[in-house]
Order: C-alpha cells, then structure tokens, then sequence
C-alpha cells in the first residue's frame, strides 16, 4: 500500500507540472507526432480547449505544429481490433461509440469479430478472412487496435503483404506491443480461472494468448518479424489520474507500480511504444476506458464511469494519418 501511495503522489505531481517534464521514460522515439497530433484533437468543433487539455497530456519537447486537413472519409475505411477477453463480457462494445460517430461522419468502420480467448496467431487468421471479404473498392485501410487487438493486427500484416499494402496506417491505442508483466505473474493463475470459466459469449479460443502477452515473446517477434513491418504504426499511449483508474485495475496498477508509476492498470507506458512506432501523444485514460464505452452500472465496480472523448481521440488520429505523405 505505501509503495501504491508514493507511486499515486508522484503522478499527481508530474500531472501537475507536466509541461516542465521529459516524456515518461521510453516514449522518445525517432518520429514525434504530438504536436500534429494535439492540433488535430484540440482543433475539432466538438472538443472545448479544457476538455482537450484533460484529455491529452501535454510534455516537454513537443511542437507546435498546424493542424492536418482533415480525412476524406470517402478514402479510408476504419477497422477496429478488441483486446484481450473484450468479447467475452456482454454489454461491453469496445469502440462503440467510435464506430457510430465515425459513419455519422461517412466513412466505412466496423469492429472485427476476433476470439477474446484466443492466440494472436489465431486472431490475425481470422481478421484476414474478414478483410478478404470486404467489397472491392479503393478505400485504404486504417487500422485500430487496443492493447491485444494491436498485435492480432501487426501479426497479421506481417503475413500478408496485399493487406499491408492497402493500409495507410496502424493506429494502437494502450497497444501491448511490449507485453505486460502481468502476463507472466498471472500465467499459472489463468488456466485455472478466465481461461476455464464458461463465459456465454466466447469459446475458449485457440492457441495461449497469455503467454503471447509475455514480454519474452514480443521482444522475440519484434526481433524475428515486426523489425521488417513496412506499414506505418501510430501510437495512443494511456496514463490515467488517478481518479480515473477504473476499479477492477486498481491492485493491478499498485502491483505495476512496484516496476512504474508510469502505467494504465494493465501495461506500462514503456511497452506501449515499440522501435519504429510514431508516437501520437499520451492520453489521460486507464487501460479500458481509452477503447471501451462505460458499459452500465451492470459494471460499476469495473469499470470507471468518467467520460472519455473516445471517438475525438480517435477520428483526430486518423486525420493525421491520413495528412502523412503518401496516404
């Protein structure tokens, strides 16, 4: 408890004068995007200057830039990756909301039908069937995944060079390109309790997904495969206030803390970035609450019901991939 304490007090206080700070540490990559990215989001009719600022973090070192035209709708079609075990709570629509402001707002977007239980191997088989069956025309791909979801994504890009080249970008959001070490307390554990459980809306899936989120593995596949990835990825790194951690990652994120403040419930702000990412900004979310809309008082003591300008968020990432050269 006291190390959760003094980890919640040093948040507070970088949120406090977190201009004057450098970037969490493992954020600074070779393309900033932040500036770009904050003119995007703050410039938008539907995003007032403070809701703006409590939404995206501002640190030292970013630029100002001017804001991207925004994306022809008609271009791009929007797809959207869940995470781990979202398919298997009812009541909980990962991008929900997402998806429905951004066809109000023309595009095509759709969530893709992925196992919560399944490898990531098994779930970048099953988002290229989807693909394979979309209706032929030039719309370029814009894909978005939340933390799992993220890698199902780059998985299956990796094995498919048609898809990659119909893809404009990549966006992750809490993305576990890293891993977690949560994947390797809670290995053991999981065979026993969420992997056995018989949850009515998704079988047990194919394959380990748990062992897929260990740090081992994914520092092995961005070593073996994801260093010759050629499709842009973008990243939305989450780091919520305090007050906005939702309740079920409370003890995940005091147990977090023991390695970084510097987390969202369920990943380290470190291991939401990854050589060759282009890094979009840091939001003041939890894990859940940056991808999924409060799912009812059903889930009160899970999830937090504190609002989050999800489908601004992302429809302002997508105008700044869309705005990079050759998209």
């Amino acid at each position: 408890m006291k190390r959760w304490l003094v980890a919640g007090l040093a948040l507070a206080a970088a949120s406090a004068c977190a201009e004057d700070l450098a970037l969490p540490d493992g954020l600074a990559y070779d393309r900033d995007l932040r500036g770009t990215f904050r003119a995007a989001l703050c410039g938008r009719g539907d995003m007032p200057a403070d809701a703006c600022a409590r939404a995206l973090r501002k640190y030292g070192g970013e630029v100002r830039a001017p804001r991207p035209p925004a994306a022809d709708p008609s271009r791009y079609r929007l797809l959207f990756a869940p995470g781990f075990l979202a398919s298997c709570f009812p009541g909980v629509h990962t991008f929900g909301d997402v998806v429905e402001a951004a066809r109000k707002q023309g595009y095509a977007a759709d969530v893709l039908a992925v196992g919560g239980r399944n490898s990531i191997a098994a779930n970048a088989q099953l988002i290229a069937q989807q693909i394979d069956r979309l209706p032929a025309d030039n719309r370029r791909l814009v894909l978005v995944g939340h933390s799992k979801g993220a890698l199902d994504l780059l998985t299956m890009l990796a094995a498919r060079p048609d898809v990659a080249a119909r893809t404009a970008g990549v966006l992750t959001i809490a993305g576990a390109l890293q891993g977690t070490p949560l994947a390797d307390a809670l290995y053991s554990a999981y065979g026993v309790t969420l992997g056995a459980f018989p949850f009515s809306s998704c079988a047990r899936g194919e394959g380990d997904p748990v062992a897929d989120l260990s740090p081992q593995a994914r520092r092995e596949w961005w070593t073996e495969v994801g260093s010759k990835l050629r499709t842009p990825v973008y990243s939305l790194v989450t780091l919520p206030d305090l007050e906005r951690l939702s309740p079920t990652l409370v003890a995940s994120f005091a147990g977090l803390s023991r390695l970084s403040a510097d987390n969202d419930g369920v990943l380290l702000v470190r291991d939401q970035v990854a050589p060759g990412v282009q890094l979009l900004g840091v939001v003041n979310a939890d894990h859940l609450s940056a991808a999924i809309p409060y799912p009812g008082n059903t889930y009160v003591f899970v999830a937090s019901a504190m609002s989050f300008p999800r489908p601004q968020v992302v429809l302002a990432a997508v105008d700044v991939i869309a705005s990079q050269p050759g998209k």
